[in-house]
């Protein structure tokens, strides 16, 4: 029984290593507005890992996943950021009352017109990206996610800059 424990955590983490290898070695950096109206660039929250949560008002499991962004944040909103982007066309009043409502401590930016190479077409809400302190794409995972799931993806790039 330890040992099939010891397997599976260890093709876990080589899992997680794999799919922390940079998926595109260009910076990604998008103008988008956010749910106050103003202007933001992706880059403008470079200098940390950025997670970008894909979701919408009415995607169950992206709401179900939004208390877990939050706790993330929380607990390591100095070494990281979370943004959201609200992949809807609902009226942004609604979307800022929803984001408010939840308590999203998190900027949550409106999803344009343009679609956002490489990380659209999206598979799937909702979808979370990870993208490195410069801008390039590390990871990416369709469905929802929880704390310690991202935890886990954080100190396994951790892990991965201190090779």
């Amino acid at each position: 029984m330890k040992r099939n424990h010891l397997i599976r955590s260890v093709f876990l983490a080589w899992v997680i290593s794999l799919s922390s290898v940079s998926l595109s070695a260009e910076p990604i950096d998008y103008e988008l507005v956010d749910i106050y109206g103003e202007n933001k660039q992706i880059s403008d929250y470079q200098g940390r890992l950025l997670f970008v949560n894909f979701w919408a008002t009415w995607c169950g499991p992206c709401i179900r996943e939004i208390p877990d962004l939050i706790e993330f944040r929380n607990k390591f909103g100095d070494r990281i950021e979370v943004i959201g982007i609200a992949f809807e066309k609902t009226p942004v009043d609604q979307i800022r009352d929803f984001a408010e409502e939840l308590k999203i401590n998190y900027p949550v930016l409106l999803i344009g017109d343009e679609p956002l190479v490489p990380m659209e077409p999206l598979k799937g809400l909702p979808s979370t990206f990870v993208l490195s302190s410069t801008g390039e794409l590390l990871k990416t995972h369709i469905g929802p996610v929880t704390a310690n799931q991202l935890e886990r993806w954080l100190l396994a790039l951790d892990a991965q800059v201190e090779n």
